[in-house]
């Protein structure tokens, strides 16, 4: 049973700074249950043990006590309001089984996928590996899912207990390209477009497919076109970019997202790059190809924020993902310009609870700083933070 939430109640320091973010990783660190829990975990292959977190998440939320509440905290994307900034990353429940129990986590919004166009059975395995001593992930998986026709069936008929969106990906295989590439992300949005969603997001950011991150802008083009007309609802459209991106890849996709009118941007996804990890490289080089997550993601995320928050368009957002694990992480990706952020790998190593304690953490360094989450977004870089 998960303990009372007060038995880990996190301080916040007060330090004598202008901008009070000096709060220690260790602030936010799994508590001392969980610690004993992931021992037993990981023992288990990576991807069995992400199959069995799915099937125990329903029974685990009734664990759960009351999220962690705060005004200071409400904030919004696309229109769309939320109780608090943090949300679930797409690759968690990839085919939404999720949707009436992430509440009880803490979590402020949730995203499912991604989902395909078609059904796929990913990359062979082994496919998933843990870099302990980095808090971090090496995945390979190539977006295995149930595709978009059977999740938007079940979602049609689930419960939200949160404002849930959608990743939509293509489907892992040679052949869909170019024009079937395009048809492809367009079924998979005809399929969820009529369901009570709050956005959706197309991933242009994915490094286990065949073609890698999308570098047709052409392509991209078609897509956000084709989208436009089948989106008769009007639901938020998002475009997820690679922190691997070059700069001018990242100004061709802005400038296409901001002629098809896209309300915002998630950044970023995992990297291909292996660089400061404390894993042995030996190790590192043995697990193979596959996109980086976890801490050792956090700079390039943040990055990534900085530079699209220059050249998008005001009214557009930001949900920043990558290498976020406490409160202070979240403050520092709201303060460059994310209105919310997402975690995934963070979770396999700080324990279920953890948006509840980032939540804590963030609310008392805004509190700290006079502010909301609502005033905090870009207020790094007009101070030059």
């Amino acid at each position: 049973m998960i303990p009372d939430e007060s038995l880990y109640v996190i301080p916040v320091m007060s330090v004598a700074t202008k901008d009070k973010t000096d709060v220690s990783r260790a602030a936010t660190s799994a508590p001392f249950w969980y610690k004993s829990l992931r021992a037993l975990l990981f023992q288990i292959d990576p991807e069995e043990a992400h199959t069995l977190a799915i099937k125990l998440a329903p029974i685990a939320a009734g664990f759960c006590g009351a999220s962690f509440t705060d005004a200071c905290l409400n904030t919004s994307v696309a229109g769309v309001q939320l109780a608090n900034p943090v949300g679930l990353a797409a690759g968690f429940d990839k085919n939404g089984r999720l949707t009436d129990c992430l509440a009880r986590f803490g979590f402020g919004f949730a995203e499912i996928g991604s989902i395909t166009g078609q059904s796929s059975q990913g990359n062979p395995k082994p496919r998933l590996f843990r870099l302990v001593e980095d808090e971090a992930v090496i995945n390979r998986l190539g977006l295995n899912g149930e595709g978009a026709d059977a999740v938007a069936q079940r979602l049609a008929s689930a419960g939200f207990s949160l404002p849930i969106g959608v990743n939509i990906a293509k489907t892992n295989h040679p052949a869909i390209k170019g024009e079937k590439g395009v048809a492809d992300m367009l079924h998979s949005f005809q399929c969820i477009k009529d369901l009570p969603l709050s956005f959706v997001t197309l991933n242009a950011s994915c490094p286990n497919t065949h073609e890698g991150i999308m570098q047709e802008s052409e392509e991209l083009d078609q897509i956000l076109a084709g989208i436009v007309k089948l989106n008769t609802r009007q639901v938020p459209v998002f475009l997820k970019l690679s922190p691997d991106s070059k700069a001018d890849l990242l100004e061709t996709f802005v400038a296409s997202a901001c002629k098809h009118g896209i309300r915002g941007y998630v950044l970023g996804n995992t990297t291909t790059t292996r660089d400061g990890l404390s894993t042995c490289a030996d190790a590192v080089k043995a697990m193979g190809n596959g996109g980086l997550s976890g801490k050792p993601l956090k700079a390039r995320a943040l990055s990534l924020v900085k530079q699209v928050f220059r050249i998008k368009k005001k009214e557009q957002d930001i949900i920043g993902c990558g290498g976020i694990a406490c409160g202070a992480d979240a403050y520092e990706f709201i303060k460059n310009g994310a209105r919310a952020v997402e975690l995934y790998t963070g979770l396999i190593y700080g324990g279920p609870d953890l948006p509840a304690r980032i939540n804590r953490e963030l609310a008392g360094l805004l509190k700290a700083n006079g502010q909301t989450v609502e005033s905090a977004v870009g207020s790094g870089v007009s101070s030059g933070g």
